[in-house]
């Protein structure tokens, strides 16, 4: 019974802490609208930018 709901927002950046009321216990980000949207932005430029790299 008592895994612990609180996390630190995986953002390295960022210094908050959350209470992760998801249905599955995942939540990675204190919130999308900073933290998420930036990590899920960077990880796109990043992978377009493979992409382009190698000429697909």
């Amino acid at each position: 019974m008592g895994e612990s709901r609180v996390r630190e927002c995986a953002r390295p950046e960022c210094t908050r802490i959350f209470v992760d009321r998801s249905r599955g216990g995942k939540r990675q980000w204190c919130g999308m609208e900073e933290c998420g949207n930036r990590i899920k932005a960077a990880n796109y430029r990043s992978r377009k930018s493979r992409l382009t790299a190698t000429g697909v």
